[in-house]
């Protein structure tokens, strides 16, 4: 018989397998049976919470041995509802003398219920639960109850993966709902230049059916200078130039209905890259039909581009991984900043996760349900960041061939994501700064002010007090953008949780690449912990990826040929030491090393607390819990 431990994993191994490969409505059904036959209870369910707050919906129900229909219920007088108050509950016996108000619980015999709340990433917002009940007692060390816990994370990962399919579901039956409603015809031709879109109105200009048309070349229904005009532009338009070149064909231009009859046309040409692909849109109307859909349309397209990457993003869960001291200050300042709409400046080296944390500062903002929009500004050539952040009217410069917005309007709402914004051209610094004082702008060539509310999150790996100084940088936008300064710490001044950091990535590598690998051997546990990392998060997760790739057994080896330059470990980092076993025997010698190197001063700015970044009470903590006592015999 296997005894606790073993039972336990061979439940988790059962539960992972079972689930591994789900996704969506067929996960949440996977679990609970996975669940229930592991921990051998009759019933599991996971719930979705209505929004009213006060009735839950099954979203997966196994019922002794079976599936059971999906359904609503009322939390009132339920277990359910203390759960969904957001408390882990126990109840291991005699649960329906406890809530006899739940004739379900009586009528069925339930004796013991465990659930877990399911709790948004940005832990604003209650989604659901995830519980099991059996008619025999259960004691309350039962090992459903971890499980239950593990699984819960994912659980809930899936149901907002879910909320977001289902945004974007909505986002795309209003776009189809505009497509289907607009005046302008509207067709999307591929690289060859045959029909893949054809909405209503182009069959009630061109007089032909969307079904008889898509798949067939679109040339028919031009004109010879029509046509001259959409095979140069197609040829015209490289990949590198996709999404950021249009033209304008004004009206002169003639095409065919689906009769033979010409008739007048003006159109916009704009190119469109999709899952790799390239595609042509052509929204064409008669020159004596002037409605104005086209801005509502690319709003939505852009709508849709975003949920799409929200998607992939909440594929992901926990993109914040820490728990030192320094990362315990950084969440201490970005929580309660975050519930306000103060420009937030966010400093460190490359690599150190600004990206994440403005992240995290949208997630749990007010805002969070508008658009999170990122601009690099490193990435845009100096001429183009105008147009990027402010947009541009038709003809404000070569190229500019149709009104564009730009991301602050796109924003709007929302939340600004500028990063490095030290590389902004003195230009753009003087417009940004118009913007952060009025909230007000115009698009390059243009006279119309127009005003957005956007939440500013800025970031730089650059001194921008130097370069203040040095007269590179405006002072005034320098105090602007200062308003609520974060400094993110490096990798070195975090080691606590460089081992947390390492296995997170491993978790996903190995996933991905199939392999199992369980944990970081000893030995590269102390490899990492030596290495100065200049590189910081992103160099690290280089650098596991890499060991994922070439590891052979159970355990992660870092090896000294994958990465030379952890062959000579940064005499300026965290002290040396060679592995001796388990991470907490290794943290214990590294204290130790640290105390004998300070002879055992605690405090004062050379002192073992402030060399491991530690307060002294945290560290006096740490010694009690690793049974670190000072030798009679040291003075």
């Amino acid at each position: 018989m296997p005894d606790g431990q073993d039972a336990m994993q061979q439940a988790l191994r059962a539960l992972v397998e079972g689930t591994a490969t789900a996704t969506g409505t067929d996960f949440f059904y996977a679990l609970v049976r996975e669940l229930a036959q592991a921990l051998n209870v009759c019933y599991a369910f996971v719930c979705e919470l209505l929004p009213c707050k006060r009735r839950v919906r099954t979203l997966a129900y196994w019922f002794n041995g079976r599936f059971k229909d999906n359904f609503e219920f009322d939390l009132d007088g339920s277990p359910c509802e203390v759960v969904i108050r957001g408390e882990t509950v126990y109840y291991t016996s005699k649960i329906y003398a406890m809530f006899p108000r739940d004739q379900g619980l009586v009528t069925l015999g339930i004796e013991s219920y465990f659930g877990v709340p399911l709790v948004s990433e940005s832990g604003n917002e209650m989604m659901g639960h995830l519980a099991i009940f059996h008619d025999q007692p259960l004691v309350k060390e039962f090992r459903g109850m971890a499980l239950l816990k593990i699984f819960a994370a994912r659980a809930r990962v899936e149901l907002e993966r879910k909320r977001a399919e289902q945004a974007l579901r909505q986002s795309e039956e209003r776009l189809a709902s505009v497509l289907a409603s607009a005046m302008d015809a509207i067709v999307t031709l591929d690289a060859e230049q045959r029909i893949t879109l054809f909405n209503p109105a182009a069959e009630k200009v061109f007089r032909c059916q969307a079904a008889d048309v898509i798949g067939q070349s679109f040339e028919p229904f031009l004109s010879k200078r029509f046509g001259n005009l959409l095979k140069g532009y197609c040829l015209a338009v490289q990949p590198a130039t996709v999404n950021s070149r249009q033209l304008w064909a004004p009206e002169g231009l003639t095409a065919r209905r689906g009769d033979g009859e010409e008739f007048l046309v003006e159109a916009t040409l704009s190119p469109l890259e999709l899952g790799g692909q390239h595609f042509y849109t052509l929204i064409l109307r008669d020159v004596t039909e002037r409605w104005h859909s086209e801005e509502t349309l690319k709003q939505l397209q852009l709508e849709n581009l975003y949920l799409h990457e929200e998607i992939k993003t909440r594929q992901t869960p926990g993109h914040i991984v820490g728990d030192s001291p320094a990362m315990r200050e950084v969440f201490a300042h970005a929580e309660p900043v975050a519930g306000t709409d103060s420009t937030v400046l966010l400093t460190g080296e490359t690599g150190t996760g600004k990206s994440v944390i403005a992240r995290m500062i949208h997630d749990l903002s007010p805002r969070r349900d508008k658009l999170f929009v990122n601009v690099n500004c490193a990435a845009l050539p100096g001429e183009l960041v105008e147009s990027e952040l402010f947009g541009h009217e038709k003809g404000a410069f070569t190229g500019a061939t149709a009104q564009r917005k730009g991301r602050f309007e796109l924003a709007d709402g929302g939340t600004l994501f500028l990063d490095e914004v030290g590389e902004l051209t003195a230009s753009a610094q003087a417009k940004l700064l118009r913007v952060l004082q009025d909230q007000e702008f115009e698009r390059v060539g243009g006279t119309q002010t127009l005003k957005v509310n956007v939440r500013l999150v800025a970031a730089t790996n650059r001194d921008l007090v130097r370069m203040v100084k040095d007269s590179q940088f405006r002072a005034d936008l320098y105090y602007r953008l200062n308003v609520f300064p974060i400094r993110l710490p490096s990798l070195c001044e975090r080691p606590t949780d460089i081992p947390l950091l390492a296995r997170y990535f491993l978790d996903q590598f190995a996933k991905k690449m199939g392999k199992t690998i369980h944990d970081l051997s000893p030995q590269a546990c102390g490899q990492l912990l030596r290495y100065s990392w200049p590189g910081n998060i992103r160099e690290l997760q280089n650098v596991i990826e890499r060991a994922t790739i070439l590891a052979q057994g159970p355990l992660l080896e870092i090896g000294n040929a994958l990465d030379p330059c952890l062959e000579a470990p940064d005499t300026a980092g965290p002290v040396a030491l060679e592995p001796v076993g388990s991470l907490e025997a290794m943290e214990r010698a590294y204290i130790l090393q640290v105390l004998e190197r300070t002879r055992w001063v605690i405090e004062g700015e050379q002192g073992a607390a402030a060399i491991l970044d530690l307060n002294p009470s945290t560290l006096r903590s740490r010694m009690q819990k690793l049974n670190i006592r000072k030798p009679k015999a040291v003075v």
